[in-house]
């Protein structure tokens, strides 16, 4: 009887092709309860460690205070529904500095 012989090439050529194929991001199925069938894309997002030292706080807060522990995830997709509705200016921002300080000045609004 005969082996099937797989080479290295086909392996990981198919696994190259899916990394590099042009993105056409597979929907997940949202699972909030707003609507659940909203298609959503998975982002990287790179936080220092104060940053994700935060989001743990905010998350273990609701926990601790009656209810539920938040993900991280879930916590970011509130912050960005929330900055969706209050028509951020973006206009002109040139760096990081400046960013915040727009960020800042509208959650005094």
């Amino acid at each position: 009887m005969k082996r099937a012989q797989i080479t290295q090439n086909q392996i990981l050529g198919k696994a190259l092709a899916r990394l590099t194929a042009p993105s056409e991001a597979k929907p997940v199925i949202n699972e909030s309860a707003e609507s659940p069938k909203t298609p959503m894309i998975k982002l990287s997002v790179f936080l220092n460690r104060e940053e994700d030292a935060y989001l743990e706080s905010l998350a273990a807060s609701a926990k601790f205070s009656g209810g539920k522990k938040l993900s991280k995830t879930k916590l970011i997709e509130a912050m960005v529904r929330a900055f969706s509705q209050t028509g951020l200016d973006m206009s002109g921002v040139k760096d990081n500095k400046e960013l915040l300080k727009r960020v800042s000045a509208q959650l005094r609004l």
